[in-house]
């Protein structure tokens, strides 16, 4: 059986190089999925500050409404 005699007979069996392929994708795919955590921390931190100043003046605006 010759390459293209297989290729014809399983069309969607890539051989060596598509499975070398198919494992750099999943690597990039977990590099890409830690670098989106490192994101989502950062700006966690980065937003902090911004929602508790939120809450401390929408506090005070909520309570001078009751009055």
């Amino acid at each position: 059986m010759t390459h293209s005699d297989a290729s014809a007979r399983y069309p969607h069996s890539t051989g060596r190089r598509g499975r070398e392929w198919r494992k750099g994708n999943f690597v990039f795919r977990a590099i890409a999925d830690v670098l989106r955590q490192i994101g989502g921390a950062i700006a966690t931190v980065v937003t902090l500050p911004f929602r508790a100043l939120a809450r401390l003046f929408g506090g005070a605006s909520s309570s001078t409404r009751r009055a």
